[in-house]
């Protein structure tokens, strides 16, 4: 099954490193690299917020569109069907689930924006029919999520993340 890289592992595609060859090992292999638009909507966020103290920030996002526009990293789209799913998972669960901890960088409401995003990658990694690499626990409730409310469909399957 065709997996897409959530924000976390995404985010370590970058030049001249080794998740750039793992990258390109899997574009030759006619397995590119999928992300959600969501993840790349994060990664720009991250990288835009970045320019402002460290300029190559900006350098890095034009080459991940270059990556994107040759075919490297695949985008795969927020959809109708994303769309639907993603707003049948926000009913089911509108908030982040507690986990007692929340990291300290983050306000509650960063905290719901996360969760929405999260929400979306899962819906669109779904609704193109690809597992989903992620180390974040949010995206195995996830995925319980959907089997509560699509049941008798496939999982979405959570992979260990490949860097």
């Amino acid at each position: 099954m065709a997996v897409a890289w959530d924000t976390t592992s995404a985010a370590r595609l970058r030049p001249d490193n080794a998740v750039l060859e793992l990258a390109l090992s899997q574009w030759r292999a006619a397995d590119p690299v999928a992300v959600t638009a969501t993840t790349l909507m994060e990664i720009e966020y991250g990288l835009t917020k970045l320019a402002k103290t460290k300029p190559a920030a900006a350098a890095q996002s034009e080459w991940l569109h270059a990556e994107i526009d040759a075919g490297v990293v695949v985008l795969l789209d927020f959809n109708e069907r994303a769309a639907s799913i993603t707003g049948a998972l926000r009913a089911a669960q509108p908030a982040p689930p507690t986990t007692g901890r929340r990291p300290s960088d983050r306000s509650k409401a960063d905290n719901r924006v996360a969760w929405i995003c999260d929400l979306q990658t899962a819906g669109t990694a779904y609704a193109h029919g690809y597992a989903l690499a992620s180390a974040d626990a949010h995206h195995v409730v996830i995925a319980g999520l959907l089997a509560m409310i699509a049941p008798g469909t496939p999982a979405l399957e959570i992979v260990i993340p490949p860097i």
